[in-house]
Protein backbone atom coordinates (compact mmCIF):
# COMPACT_ATOMS: atom_id res chain seq x y z
CA UNK A 1 0.00 0.00 0.00
CA UNK A 2 1.27 3.47 -0.84
CA UNK A 3 -0.31 7.05 0.03
CA UNK A 4 0.63 10.32 -0.11
CA UNK A 5 0.78 10.45 3.37
CA UNK A 6 2.88 6.92 3.59
CA UNK A 7 5.19 4.35 1.75
CA UNK A 8 6.33 1.26 2.21
CA UNK A 9 9.91 0.79 3.42
CA UNK A 10 12.78 -1.69 3.65
CA UNK A 11 13.47 -1.22 8.12
CA UNK A 12 16.61 -2.03 7.64
CA UNK A 13 17.34 0.58 11.18
CA UNK A 14 15.18 -2.49 12.92
CA UNK A 15 16.95 -5.40 11.21
CA UNK A 16 19.84 -3.62 12.81
CA UNK A 17 19.01 -2.54 16.60
CA UNK A 18 17.26 -6.62 16.42
CA UNK A 19 20.59 -8.19 15.48
CA UNK A 20 22.61 -6.79 17.81
CA UNK A 21 24.13 -8.53 20.90
CA UNK A 22 22.82 -7.69 23.99
CA UNK A 23 24.71 -5.71 26.28
CA UNK A 24 24.54 -3.10 28.85
CA UNK A 25 23.39 -0.37 26.30
CA UNK A 26 20.29 -2.40 25.90
CA UNK A 27 19.46 -2.88 29.86
CA UNK A 28 20.62 0.76 30.60
CA UNK A 29 17.80 2.18 28.29
CA UNK A 30 15.12 -0.63 29.38
CA UNK A 31 16.13 0.57 32.86
CA UNK A 32 15.67 4.17 32.75
CA UNK A 33 12.22 3.64 31.33
CA UNK A 34 11.08 1.49 34.40
CA UNK A 35 12.71 4.47 36.39
CA UNK A 36 9.94 6.38 35.35
CA UNK A 37 6.93 3.69 35.71
CA UNK A 38 8.43 3.31 39.21
CA UNK A 39 8.18 7.03 40.47
CA UNK A 40 4.90 7.68 38.54
CA UNK A 41 3.24 4.79 39.74
CA UNK A 42 3.96 5.50 43.72
CA UNK A 43 2.52 8.59 43.13
CA UNK A 44 -0.69 7.33 41.62
CA UNK A 45 -1.07 5.36 45.22
CA UNK A 46 -1.32 8.50 46.87
CA UNK A 47 -5.19 8.82 47.71
CA UNK A 48 -6.12 5.54 48.49
CA UNK A 49 -2.90 5.83 50.80
CA UNK A 50 -4.33 9.03 53.21
CA UNK A 51 -7.84 8.88 53.13
CA UNK A 52 -7.71 6.01 56.25
CA UNK A 53 -5.19 7.58 58.45
CA UNK A 54 -5.69 11.74 57.24
CA UNK A 55 -8.75 12.74 55.07
CA UNK A 56 -10.84 10.00 57.02
CA UNK A 57 -9.89 11.07 60.66
CA UNK A 58 -10.29 14.37 60.04
CA UNK A 59 -14.14 14.11 58.21
CA UNK A 60 -13.04 15.94 55.42
CA UNK A 61 -15.21 13.51 52.78
CA UNK A 62 -16.52 9.93 53.06
CA UNK A 63 -15.79 6.67 51.27
CA UNK A 64 -18.24 7.48 48.10
CA UNK A 65 -15.95 11.10 47.78
CA UNK A 66 -13.07 8.62 48.02
CA UNK A 67 -14.63 6.44 45.20
CA UNK A 68 -15.39 9.34 42.90
CA UNK A 69 -11.76 11.37 43.53
CA UNK A 70 -10.14 7.65 43.35
CA UNK A 71 -12.14 7.60 39.65
CA UNK A 72 -11.00 11.03 38.69
CA UNK A 73 -7.44 10.67 39.35
CA UNK A 74 -6.82 7.23 38.62
CA UNK A 75 -9.35 7.45 36.04
CA UNK A 76 -10.32 10.01 34.07
CA UNK A 77 -7.11 12.13 34.12
CA UNK A 78 -5.11 8.59 33.36
CA UNK A 79 -7.07 8.00 30.56
CA UNK A 80 -6.51 11.71 29.13
CA UNK A 81 -3.09 11.39 29.94
CA UNK A 82 -2.59 8.20 27.99
CA UNK A 83 -4.34 9.20 24.65
CA UNK A 84 -3.09 12.38 24.28
CA UNK A 85 0.38 11.50 25.32
CA UNK A 86 0.54 8.37 22.71
CA UNK A 87 -0.32 10.92 20.11
CA UNK A 88 2.55 12.56 21.48
CA UNK A 89 4.62 9.92 21.67
CA UNK A 90 4.25 8.67 17.54
CA UNK A 91 4.00 11.59 16.38
CA UNK A 92 7.03 13.99 18.40
CA UNK A 93 8.81 10.96 19.98
CA UNK A 94 9.31 9.13 22.96
CA UNK A 95 11.53 11.09 24.86
CA UNK A 96 9.07 14.06 24.33
CA UNK A 97 6.29 12.29 25.29
CA UNK A 98 7.91 10.57 28.77
CA UNK A 99 9.43 14.56 29.42
CA UNK A 100 5.67 16.71 28.72
CA UNK A 101 4.57 13.65 31.57
CA UNK A 102 7.26 14.39 33.95
CA UNK A 103 6.79 18.07 33.94
CA UNK A 104 3.22 17.61 34.54
CA UNK A 105 3.45 15.61 37.47
CA UNK A 106 6.44 17.86 38.71
CA UNK A 107 3.86 20.71 38.69
CA UNK A 108 0.70 20.01 39.19
CA UNK A 109 0.96 17.25 41.99
CA UNK A 110 2.41 19.50 44.92
CA UNK A 111 -0.95 22.06 45.73
CA UNK A 112 -2.91 18.60 47.27
CA UNK A 113 -0.23 18.95 50.00
CA UNK A 114 -1.51 22.22 50.92
CA UNK A 115 -5.13 21.65 51.03
CA UNK A 116 -7.95 19.09 52.41
CA UNK A 117 -10.72 20.61 50.28
CA UNK A 118 -12.20 18.23 48.13
CA UNK A 119 -12.94 19.99 44.83
CA UNK A 120 -9.20 21.09 44.66
CA UNK A 121 -7.96 17.88 45.63
CA UNK A 122 -10.16 16.56 42.58
CA UNK A 123 -8.72 19.10 39.98
CA UNK A 124 -4.64 18.79 40.83
CA UNK A 125 -4.95 14.65 41.44
CA UNK A 126 -7.06 15.00 38.10
CA UNK A 127 -4.70 17.37 36.13
CA UNK A 128 -1.53 15.62 37.46
CA UNK A 129 -2.25 12.36 36.69
CA UNK A 130 -2.51 13.38 32.95
CA UNK A 131 1.03 13.30 33.48
CA UNK A 132 1.41 9.43 35.15
CA UNK A 133 -0.74 8.28 31.83
CA UNK A 134 1.67 9.70 29.12
CA UNK A 135 4.45 7.65 31.12
CA UNK A 136 2.25 4.54 31.04
CA UNK A 137 1.56 5.01 27.49
CA UNK A 138 4.92 5.21 26.74
CA UNK A 139 7.50 3.54 28.60
CA UNK A 140 7.14 0.10 27.68
CA UNK A 141 6.99 0.92 23.86
CA UNK A 142 10.73 2.14 24.28
CA UNK A 143 11.62 -0.36 25.75
CA UNK A 144 10.39 -2.62 23.65
CA UNK A 145 11.60 -0.82 20.36
CA UNK A 146 15.43 -0.55 21.17
CA UNK A 147 15.55 -4.89 22.74
CA UNK A 148 16.10 -7.69 20.80
CA UNK A 149 13.26 -10.44 19.51
CA UNK A 150 14.75 -13.63 21.31
CA UNK A 151 15.72 -11.19 24.19
CA UNK A 152 12.62 -9.28 24.60
CA UNK A 153 11.23 -11.28 27.07
CA UNK A 154 13.87 -11.66 29.58
CA UNK A 155 15.19 -8.01 29.36
CA UNK A 156 11.52 -6.25 29.51
CA UNK A 157 10.95 -8.19 32.64
CA UNK A 158 13.67 -8.57 34.65
CA UNK A 159 13.99 -4.45 33.79
CA UNK A 160 10.38 -3.81 35.53
CA UNK A 161 12.12 -5.75 38.53
CA UNK A 162 13.35 -2.40 39.09
CA UNK A 163 10.06 -0.47 38.05
CA UNK A 164 8.07 -2.93 41.26
CA UNK A 165 11.20 -1.88 43.70
CA UNK A 166 11.58 1.88 42.66
CA UNK A 167 7.37 1.81 43.04
CA UNK A 168 7.15 -0.47 46.31
CA UNK A 169 9.84 1.39 48.05
CA UNK A 170 8.88 4.95 47.54
CA UNK A 171 5.17 4.75 47.72
CA UNK A 172 5.46 3.07 51.47
CA UNK A 173 8.72 3.06 52.73
CA UNK A 174 8.13 6.82 53.15
CA UNK A 175 4.74 6.61 53.94
CA UNK A 176 5.40 4.56 57.60
CA UNK A 177 7.44 7.15 58.41
CA UNK A 178 5.84 10.58 57.40
CA UNK A 179 1.57 9.28 57.12
CA UNK A 180 0.02 11.03 58.77
CA UNK A 181 1.96 13.44 60.94
CA UNK A 182 4.70 14.69 57.62
CA UNK A 183 2.04 13.16 54.81
CA UNK A 184 2.56 16.57 52.76
CA UNK A 185 6.50 15.64 52.47
CA UNK A 186 4.93 12.24 51.03
CA UNK A 187 3.30 14.21 48.05
CA UNK A 188 6.18 16.74 47.79
CA UNK A 189 8.68 13.84 47.13
CA UNK A 190 7.35 12.77 44.01
CA UNK A 191 7.13 16.60 42.58
CA UNK A 192 10.80 16.50 43.28
CA UNK A 193 11.64 13.11 41.69
CA UNK A 194 9.76 14.28 39.04
CA UNK A 195 12.04 17.18 38.36
CA UNK A 196 15.43 16.45 39.54
CA UNK A 197 15.40 12.48 38.13
CA UNK A 198 13.03 11.94 35.41
CA UNK A 199 13.48 15.40 33.24
CA UNK A 200 17.23 15.03 33.32
CA UNK A 201 16.26 11.04 32.03
CA UNK A 202 14.35 12.19 29.41
CA UNK A 203 16.58 15.40 27.94
CA UNK A 204 20.09 13.63 28.57
CA UNK A 205 19.67 9.74 29.55
CA UNK A 206 18.50 8.51 26.58
CA UNK A 207 18.06 8.64 22.74
CA UNK A 208 15.30 8.87 20.65
CA UNK A 209 13.93 5.74 19.76
CA UNK A 210 15.44 4.77 16.29
CA UNK A 211 12.51 2.74 15.09
CA UNK A 212 10.24 6.02 15.95
CA UNK A 213 12.77 8.18 13.67
CA UNK A 214 12.91 5.32 10.86
CA UNK A 215 8.97 5.71 10.78
CA UNK A 216 8.32 8.79 10.77
CA UNK A 217 10.97 8.88 7.79
CA UNK A 218 13.91 10.67 10.02
CA UNK A 219 16.71 8.25 8.32
CA UNK A 220 19.78 10.37 9.01
CA UNK A 221 18.98 10.91 12.87
CA UNK A 222 17.97 7.08 13.44
CA UNK A 223 21.12 6.24 11.63
CA UNK A 224 23.03 7.93 14.11
CA UNK A 225 21.21 6.72 17.47
CA UNK A 226 21.86 3.00 15.64
CA UNK A 227 25.82 3.54 14.97
CA UNK A 228 26.35 4.88 18.30
CA UNK A 229 24.07 1.81 19.65
CA UNK A 230 26.25 -0.49 17.10
CA UNK A 231 29.49 1.04 18.54
CA UNK A 232 28.86 0.24 22.04
CA UNK A 233 27.56 -3.23 21.59
CA UNK A 234 30.17 -4.38 19.69
CA UNK A 235 32.63 -2.54 22.39
CA UNK A 236 30.80 -4.42 25.29
CA UNK A 237 30.54 -7.60 24.00
CA UNK A 238 34.65 -7.82 22.44
CA UNK A 239 33.26 -9.47 19.53
CA UNK A 240 35.36 -8.54 15.76
CA UNK A 241 32.20 -7.66 14.30
CA UNK A 242 28.09 -8.11 14.12
CA UNK A 243 26.69 -9.90 11.99
CA UNK A 244 24.51 -9.08 8.97
CA UNK A 245 21.25 -7.22 9.10
CA UNK A 246 18.44 -9.88 7.91
CA UNK A 247 16.57 -6.81 5.92
CA UNK A 248 14.33 -9.08 4.19
CA UNK A 249 12.42 -9.78 7.05
CA UNK A 250 11.12 -6.02 8.29
CA UNK A 251 8.99 -4.38 6.21
CA UNK A 252 7.94 -0.55 7.92
CA UNK A 253 5.04 2.04 6.75
CA UNK A 254 7.01 5.14 6.91
CA UNK A 255 4.72 7.70 8.08
CA UNK A 256 4.34 11.52 9.55
CA UNK A 257 1.06 11.13 10.51
CA UNK A 258 -0.60 9.33 13.08
CA UNK A 259 -3.49 6.80 11.39
CA UNK A 260 -5.59 6.56 14.37
CA UNK A 261 -8.58 5.20 12.66
CA UNK A 262 -6.26 1.94 11.37
CA UNK A 263 -6.70 1.19 15.47
CA UNK A 264 -10.41 0.47 14.78
CA UNK A 265 -10.77 -1.41 11.48
CA UNK A 266 -9.38 -5.14 10.81
CA UNK A 267 -7.26 -7.30 12.24
CA UNK A 268 -6.39 -4.24 14.71
CA UNK A 269 -9.85 -3.94 15.46
CA UNK A 270 -10.14 -7.24 16.90
CA UNK A 271 -6.90 -7.12 19.08
CA UNK A 272 -8.33 -3.35 20.16
CA UNK A 273 -11.29 -4.71 21.61
CA UNK A 274 -10.15 -7.67 22.82
CA UNK A 275 -7.55 -5.39 24.91
CA UNK A 276 -9.72 -2.74 25.45
CA UNK A 277 -12.10 -4.93 27.49
CA UNK A 278 -9.12 -6.93 29.30
CA UNK A 279 -7.51 -3.60 30.66
CA UNK A 280 -11.04 -2.21 31.60
CA UNK A 281 -11.97 -5.06 33.86
CA UNK A 282 -8.30 -5.46 35.28
CA UNK A 283 -8.62 -1.66 36.05
CA UNK A 284 -11.64 -1.58 37.76
CA UNK A 285 -11.05 -5.05 39.82
CA UNK A 286 -7.37 -6.49 40.32
CA UNK A 287 -5.82 -2.95 40.51
CA UNK A 288 -7.57 -0.25 41.18
CA UNK A 289 -10.49 -1.90 42.55
CA UNK A 290 -8.35 -3.71 45.26
CA UNK A 291 -5.66 -0.85 45.94
CA UNK A 292 -7.95 1.81 46.26
CA UNK A 293 -9.82 -0.09 49.12
CA UNK A 294 -6.72 -2.61 50.40
CA UNK A 295 -5.29 -0.33 52.73
CA UNK A 296 -8.79 0.44 54.10
CA UNK A 297 -9.43 -3.30 54.64
CA UNK A 298 -6.31 -3.68 55.87
CA UNK A 299 -6.92 -1.04 58.73
CA UNK A 300 -10.56 -2.84 59.62
CA UNK A 301 -9.04 -6.35 59.90
CA UNK A 302 -7.06 -4.20 62.94
CA UNK A 303 -3.51 -3.59 61.29
CA UNK A 304 -1.78 -0.69 62.09
CA UNK A 305 -0.49 1.84 59.68
CA UNK A 306 2.56 0.64 59.67
CA UNK A 307 1.85 -2.76 59.63
CA UNK A 308 -0.57 -2.07 56.30
CA UNK A 309 2.01 -0.19 54.23
CA UNK A 310 4.96 -2.84 55.51
CA UNK A 311 2.61 -5.09 54.22
CA UNK A 312 1.71 -2.95 50.70
CA UNK A 313 5.69 -2.35 50.90
CA UNK A 314 6.21 -6.55 51.10
CA UNK A 315 3.86 -7.49 48.36
CA UNK A 316 4.91 -5.30 45.99
CA UNK A 317 8.77 -5.42 46.42
CA UNK A 318 9.21 -9.47 47.28
CA UNK A 319 6.01 -10.40 45.30
CA UNK A 320 6.22 -8.33 42.20
CA UNK A 321 10.21 -8.40 42.21
CA UNK A 322 10.48 -12.49 42.78
CA UNK A 323 7.58 -13.00 40.03
CA UNK A 324 9.24 -10.97 37.48
CA UNK A 325 12.27 -12.09 38.24
CA UNK A 326 11.06 -15.99 37.52
CA UNK A 327 9.16 -14.61 34.80
CA UNK A 328 12.62 -12.92 33.38
CA UNK A 329 14.60 -16.19 33.62
CA UNK A 330 11.66 -18.12 31.57
CA UNK A 331 12.52 -15.13 29.29
CA UNK A 332 10.90 -16.00 25.71
CA UNK A 333 10.64 -20.09 26.15
CA UNK A 334 6.86 -19.34 27.67
CA UNK A 335 4.33 -17.64 25.50
CA UNK A 336 3.43 -13.87 27.46
CA UNK A 337 -0.80 -15.29 27.26
CA UNK A 338 -0.09 -17.82 29.24
CA UNK A 339 1.74 -16.19 31.77
CA UNK A 340 -1.25 -13.94 32.17
CA UNK A 341 -3.76 -16.74 32.55
CA UNK A 342 -1.36 -18.56 35.16
CA UNK A 343 -0.98 -15.33 37.15
CA UNK A 344 -4.42 -14.13 37.01
CA UNK A 345 -5.73 -18.12 38.95
CA UNK A 346 -2.92 -17.46 41.28
CA UNK A 347 -4.40 -13.54 42.10
CA UNK A 348 -8.21 -14.92 42.66
CA UNK A 349 -6.91 -18.08 44.81
CA UNK A 350 -4.45 -15.96 47.36
CA UNK A 351 -7.25 -13.45 47.77
CA UNK A 352 -10.16 -15.99 48.45
CA UNK A 353 -7.72 -17.22 50.97
CA UNK A 354 -6.82 -14.04 52.46
CA UNK A 355 -10.92 -13.74 52.91
CA UNK A 356 -11.27 -16.38 55.10
CA UNK A 357 -7.41 -15.83 56.89
CA UNK A 358 -6.61 -12.22 57.51
CA UNK A 359 -4.64 -12.28 60.55
CA UNK A 360 -0.85 -10.14 60.17
CA UNK A 361 0.96 -12.73 59.11
CA UNK A 362 -1.43 -14.20 56.95
CA UNK A 363 -1.73 -10.50 55.16
CA UNK A 364 1.91 -10.92 54.52
CA UNK A 365 2.63 -13.78 52.92
CA UNK A 366 -1.22 -14.04 51.30
CA UNK A 367 -1.19 -9.84 49.65
CA UNK A 368 2.56 -10.82 48.90
CA UNK A 369 1.60 -13.78 46.78
CA UNK A 370 -1.68 -12.40 45.42
CA UNK A 371 -0.41 -8.62 43.96
CA UNK A 372 2.84 -10.25 43.21
CA UNK A 373 1.27 -12.15 40.43
CA UNK A 374 -1.11 -9.07 39.75
CA UNK A 375 1.92 -7.20 39.04
CA UNK A 376 3.62 -10.19 36.89
CA UNK A 377 0.54 -9.93 34.95
CA UNK A 378 0.02 -6.42 34.78
CA UNK A 379 3.89 -6.09 33.13
CA UNK A 380 3.59 -8.80 30.60
CA UNK A 381 -0.04 -7.21 29.84
CA UNK A 382 1.63 -4.05 29.54
CA UNK A 383 4.20 -5.90 26.75
CA UNK A 384 1.66 -7.81 25.42
CA UNK A 385 -0.27 -4.76 24.38
CA UNK A 386 2.82 -2.75 23.04
CA UNK A 387 4.05 -5.69 20.89
CA UNK A 388 0.29 -5.89 19.43
CA UNK A 389 0.58 -2.87 17.31
CA UNK A 390 2.88 -1.43 14.56
CA UNK A 391 5.86 1.31 15.21
CA UNK A 392 3.51 4.20 13.74
CA UNK A 393 0.87 3.10 16.00
CA UNK A 394 2.43 1.40 19.23
CA UNK A 395 2.08 4.64 21.60
CA UNK A 396 -1.25 5.37 20.24
CA UNK A 397 -2.22 1.97 20.51
CA UNK A 398 -1.12 1.71 23.81
CA UNK A 399 -2.20 5.02 24.96
CA UNK A 400 -5.68 4.16 23.61
CA UNK A 401 -5.91 0.65 25.08
CA UNK A 402 -4.68 1.48 28.15
CA UNK A 403 -5.61 4.75 28.52
CA UNK A 404 -9.40 3.81 27.87
CA UNK A 405 -8.85 0.89 29.94
CA UNK A 406 -8.46 2.83 32.96
CA UNK A 407 -12.39 3.55 32.72
CA UNK A 408 -12.49 0.69 34.63
CA UNK A 409 -10.74 2.78 37.40
CA UNK A 410 -13.47 5.59 37.13
CA UNK A 411 -16.17 2.75 37.78
CA UNK A 412 -14.23 -0.23 39.92
CA UNK A 413 -13.55 2.16 42.73
CA UNK A 414 -17.36 3.23 43.10
CA UNK A 415 -18.36 -0.29 42.78
CA UNK A 416 -16.20 -1.75 44.18
CA UNK A 417 -16.31 0.82 47.03
CA UNK A 418 -20.43 0.08 47.26
CA UNK A 419 -19.78 -3.46 47.61
CA UNK A 420 -16.95 -3.04 50.43
CA UNK A 421 -19.05 -1.01 52.25
CA UNK A 422 -22.50 -3.29 51.56
CA UNK A 423 -20.80 -6.38 52.74
CA UNK A 424 -18.26 -4.96 55.40
CA UNK A 425 -20.47 -7.29 58.17
CA UNK A 426 -19.59 -10.67 56.15
CA UNK A 427 -15.90 -9.42 55.83
CA UNK A 428 -16.25 -7.51 52.95
CA UNK A 429 -17.11 -10.38 50.89
CA UNK A 430 -18.83 -8.35 47.84
CA UNK A 431 -15.73 -6.62 47.30
CA UNK A 432 -13.71 -9.82 47.05
CA UNK A 433 -15.85 -11.11 44.54
CA UNK A 434 -15.83 -8.51 42.38
CA UNK A 435 -12.01 -8.14 42.28
CA UNK A 436 -11.21 -11.61 41.57
CA UNK A 437 -14.07 -12.91 39.40
CA UNK A 438 -14.80 -10.14 36.74
CA UNK A 439 -11.53 -7.87 37.97
CA UNK A 440 -8.82 -10.96 37.13
CA UNK A 441 -10.07 -14.09 36.13
CA UNK A 442 -12.38 -13.13 32.94
CA UNK A 443 -9.12 -10.99 31.81
CA UNK A 444 -7.17 -13.81 32.44
CA UNK A 445 -9.20 -15.82 30.33
CA UNK A 446 -9.66 -13.87 27.46
CA UNK A 447 -5.99 -13.06 26.94
CA UNK A 448 -5.52 -16.75 26.96
CA UNK A 449 -8.28 -17.47 24.57
CA UNK A 450 -8.28 -14.65 22.06
CA UNK A 451 -4.41 -13.25 22.25
CA UNK A 452 -2.29 -13.80 19.65
CA UNK A 453 1.26 -15.74 20.00
CA UNK A 454 4.21 -13.42 20.24
CA UNK A 455 7.37 -15.67 21.24
CA UNK A 456 10.32 -14.63 19.57
CA UNK A 457 8.28 -12.59 17.39
CA UNK A 458 10.27 -10.00 15.12
CA UNK A 459 8.10 -6.73 16.38
CA UNK A 460 7.22 -5.99 12.43
CA UNK A 461 6.09 -9.06 12.12
CA UNK A 462 3.81 -9.53 14.97
CA UNK A 463 2.15 -6.61 14.16
CA UNK A 464 1.38 -6.44 10.96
Amino acid sequence: MTTDAQTIATGRIAARIDRLPLTWAQWRLALITQIFWGVIIAADGIPAKLYPFVWGPEHAFGLGALAILLAVGNGAGILIGEYLMGIVADRWGRRTALLFSSLAIAFLLWPTALTNNYPLLLLFFGLSSIGMGGVLSTNVVYMGEIVPPRERGRVMLASQVLAVVTFGVLGNLPAIYWVPSHYHWFIYLYCVLALVVLVPLALWAMPESPRWLEAHGRHQEAEQVVSRLEGECLRRSQKTSLPEPAYAAYVVPVTEHVPVKQLLRGEYGRRTLVLLTVWILAYSGMFYGFGGYEPSALHAFHLSAGETFGVILVSSVAGGGIGLAICSLLGEAVERRQTILVCGLINVAALWIFYVYHSVAASFVLITISWGAAQVLLFNLYNYTAASYPTRLRATGMGLTDGVGHLGSVFGPIVAGALFAATASVGFVGWFAYVTIPGALIPALMVAWFGINQRRAILEQIST
